[in-house]
């Protein structure tokens, strides 16, 4: 008789001995052309610990791959529990992502499970990246899985991407690993409707600031969907990255209605204009610039033979008062990323009004960054694109990893 601290409860049953844990994979390599020792060497990411992550992540651990780091900035809720396996009441107020990754090491302990709690923007770094056979998302909003997009279109790695709305799954999968000059692959964003760029701007104001009212859409729906939802998921992961399985569509969209069962499976075409890789390299060359000062940015854009630097990330350039002019408070809010510096910044304290107006910039020629941050300051982005270069700025993935 063992005691088991997460369930709060003793649980029986004989300890696995070598011989059963010799065959615990069977079933498996009874399968023609499954490859049991390359799932084991594989690592993988899971952006998303709700209903569709748990889903994934339990059936990553159930095939027995290598390694699982699981991504998720959020708590677990009451509301949560109807439509995630892996989660208990007693999660209720952890992190998504350490309860998920906590109770998915139970299922198989040859497997390693890590949890990332934080923004993906602010752990999700190149060098993990790269290192992923395929990373996964299983999120509830638009701009993240844009990001997402974005930084496995420059890194080359592959992805799929997994959402449910009621009834609905939509599951898409991209094979950047392939992409290149004479190989077109379609992005997430090559097919994306004017609609879903309008959800995304419903969380800023109209001058491109954090908007602290706006409301998160709630997705009505049942285990059952996000179920069919995480094993096409992990199926479509599994199918990019397998020799022969994987010699379909570069990308395609797998759609079903729950309900009726039916099913449909379209390619997507890679749009020339695409504001993602119709304007960005496939699998840049990645620096890594951890110091992410000014002066060391404008340095390896000049090294790389770039005529300017784009970041990632709106910069808010200048910010003054129509009435009193630059303030103590206006200057404070300079040189910040737009995204994170909320729209009450509009409202003047000193004459009473919303008369603040501001300058949103991210691209920059050679030398203006370092006219501008002081000597040692940390440009607020995630990375720097300087011709076909990319600069990667994140020091060091913030976030506890557990």
């Amino acid at each position: 008789m063992s005691t088991d601290p997460l369930l709060n409860r003793s649980s029986a049953g004989p300890a696995l001995g070598p011989a059963a844990t010799a065959d615990r994979y069977a079933r498996h390599r009874a399968i023609a052309g499954f490859s049991q020792e390359s799932l084991q060497a594989s690592r993988f990411a899971v952006i998303g610990a709700g209903a569709i992550g748990n889903e994934v992540v339990k059936n990553l651990c159930l095939l027995g791959v290598g390694a699982v780091d699981v991504y998720d900035f959020d708590t677990v809720e009451l509301h949560n529990l109807t439509r995630s396996v892996l989660l208990r009441e007693a999660d209720v107020g952890t992190g998504k992502a350490t309860a998920v990754a906590r109770r998915a090491r139970e299922m198989d302990p040859a497997v390693t499970l890590r949890a990332i709690t934080g923004d993906l923007w602010d752990t999700l770094a190149f060098d993990a990246l790269r290192g992923y056979r395929c990373v996964i998302a299983a999120l509830d909003n638009f701009e993240a899985r844009l990001r997402v997009n974005l930084l496995c279109w420059i890194a080359g790695v592959d992805w799929v991407n997994a959402a449910i709305d009621s009834r609905y799954v939509t599951v898409e999968s991209f094979r950047f690993s392939r992409a290149g000059r004479d190989t077109p692959v379609a992005c997430y964003e090559c097919g994306l409707p004017a609609s879903a760029y309008q959800r995304v701007a419903e969380r800023y104001s109209c001058g491109g600031l954090q908007r602290l009212a706006a409301r998160e859409r709630i997705v009505p729906t049942t285990a059952i969907t996000a179920s069919f939802a995480g094993a096409q998921a992990v199926n479509r992961a599994l199918a990019l990255t397998d020799a022969g399985a994987g010699d379909g569509l570069p990308a395609e969209r797998w759609l079903l209605d729950t309900r009726t069962g039916r099913a449909t499976v379209a390619a997507l075409e890679r749009a020339p204009l695409c504001p993602c890789c119709g304007d960005l390299p496939a699998r840049a060359r990645i620096v890594a610039l951890p110091a992410g000062d000014a002066r060391a940015l404008d340095a390896a854009a000049r090294d790389a033979g770039a005529d300017s630097v784009r970041l990632s990330d709106r910069l808010v350039w200048r910010c003054s008062c129509a009435n009193c002019g630059s303030t103590a408070a206006t200057k404070a809010v300079e040189l910040r990323a737009a995204a994170r510096v909320p729209d009450s910044v509009a409202f003047c304290m000193q004459c009473r009004s919303p008369a603040i107006g501001v300058e949103l910039r991210d691209e920059f020629e050679p030398g203006e960054l370092s006219e501008r941050f002081p000597a040692g300051a940390r440009v607020p982005a995630r990375f720097a694109l300087a011709g076909d270069t990319c600069l990667d700025l994140l020091a060091e993935p913030s976030g506890e990893q557990t």
